[in-house]
């Protein structure tokens, strides 16, 4: 799948669905965005047969790649996500991302790109807390000992 075909691809189901505008990117891109998900319905088996793909190859490259030309590179950021995940690692992943998107308003990230970085985030931080816990009640403990000499042999008990 290349970008070209692809916006040719969306184009055609968006003539399918009797919206009438022209071939630009940015165009496509509002449209489908004003559409409701009932309105959406098909898009991608559509979209899927004139490129040769199947549904949720066509859905994936939308998401990962083809709508990603109409938002900032995250990527530079990516410290800040961490930052605000490790400083309130218990709080709802939607207030997270809001809460970056609320810190760079000039920029336009891609709220879903966003979204799966905090999920990763919490996910790799969530690990790294059950296994510093777990260490450290495992150093805590007093652990298991046995006394040899004061052990009753099982021979002596049957005597």
């Amino acid at each position: 799948m290349n970008s070209e075909k692809f916006t040719q691809a969306l184009f055609e189901y968006l003539k399918s669905k009797n919206i009438h505008i022209t071939n630009e990117p940015r165009i496509i891109q509002y449209e489908l965005l004003q559409m409701t998900q009932t309105q959406r319905r098909g898009i991608w088996e559509f979209t899927g047969n004139i490129l040769g793909a199947n549904a949720a190859q066509t859905h994936n490259y939308y998401h990962n790649t083809w709508c990603m030309q109409f938002y900032d590179d995250v990527a530079p950021y990516r410290h800040h996500i961490t930052s605000i995940v490790k400083q309130n690692p218990f709080r709802d992943s939607s207030d997270l991302v809001q809460q970056f998107l609320d810190r760079f308003t000039e920029k336009n990230f891609s709220r879903h790109t966003v979204q799966q970085i905090v999920n990763i985030q919490k996910s790799r931080l969530s690990k790294k807390i059950v296994t510093s816990q777990s260490i450290k009640q495992s150093t805590s403990s007093e652990g298991f000992s046995i006394d040899i000499d004061s052990c009753l042999r099982f021979s002596d008990a049957v005597k």
